[in-house]
This record gives C-alpha cells, sequence and structure tokens, in this order.
C-alpha cells in the first residue's frame, strides 16, 4: 500500500509540472527584455549658408546612427541620400549615399557636434580597395561647412 501511495505521488508531482512548465511564471516574465521607445532617439537639424540649405534627420540606435540628410544648393545640383555611422568622441562620421546629377555615389562626411550644433567637416579623402575615408581625420577642417543646428522634425 506504501509503494502505491508513492507511485501515486510522483505521478501527480509529474503532471502537476509538466501543467506548470507550459505557463510563464512571472520571473520569466518580468526579465523579458521589450524593446522601449527610449531606445530610439530622434533628432532633427537644418543648417542655411546663404542661399543653399541642408536638413538633416538622425535616429540614434543604440550609438548607431542612420538618417536622412538633403542639400540644397542655389547653383549647383541637390542631393539627398541616407547617412550611416557613429560618434568617435564628439565628431560624427558617416557615409553618405546619396543621388545627385542623376547618379548614386557615396562620400564619407565628419560632423563635430558642439554647443548642440553639429558643424560640417572638410578634408581630405582617399579610396583604398573600393572604400573611401578620411585621409587624416585628426586635419579635418570644420570652419567652412555648414553649421546645423536642431530644428523640430517634420
Amino acid at each position: 500500500m506504501k509503494k502505491s501511495a508513492i507511485a501515486s505521488l510522483v505521478v501527480l508531482a509529474s503532471v502537476w509540472m509538466a501543467c506548470n512548465q507550459n505557463q510563464p511564471s512571472t520571473s520569466q516574465t518580468d526579465s523579458t527584455v521589450t524593446p522601449s521607445e527610449d531606445a530610439l532617439e530622434t533628432q532633427c537639424f537644418t543648417a542655411v549658408v546663404g542661399k543653399d540649405s541642408a536638413s538633416m534627420k538622425l535616429n540614434n540606435l543604440d550609438g548607431k546612427i542612420s538618417g536622412q540628410l538633403a542639400f540644397n544648393f542655389f547653383e549647383k545640383d541637390d542631393s539627398d541620400g541616407e547617412i550611416k555611422g557613429e560618434f568617435k568622441g564628439d565628431t560624427l562620421f558617416v557615409d553618405y549615399i546619396f543621388k545627385a546629377e542623376g547618379s548614386i555615389s557615396k562620400n564619407p562626411l565628419a560632423f563635430l557636434k558642439k554647443d548642440g550644433k553639429l558643424y560640417q567637416g572638410y578634408g581630405e579623402i582617399e579610396t583604398y580597395l573600393g572604400k573611401t575615408y578620411f585621409k587624416e581625420p585628426a586635419a579635418i577642417n570644420f570652419d567652412k561647412g555648414f553649421v546645423f543646428e536642431q530644428d523640430t522634425c517634420k
């Protein structure tokens, strides 16, 4: 009789454990990572130099930057495209893949973040094995380009 009671308890415990395996426990639910809106930060910027203007929308997802950049020039063809890159210290380095003059091009761009603004930099670039990059990142000049000021996103 004792053996049948023990066998019944073992079977009952096994059935109880099997039924509870399919139900999420509160500890599993609490530890599940759900994406939050705080993980993606979006900022928009505009710049005007004389009759030329530019607009930029940056999406920052865990340090990886992506977005849109458009230049509207008074005397040259406009360019519009995507940017992807990351900050290295206070400098944003991106690849700009854009359409201008009927063709698609790719160039590196750099922006210095200072006082809540992004200063476009200019420097010598070169291409090696199909990759275009700044030859001397330390020699990039941030005094001559567009100055992007934060704006509301549209």
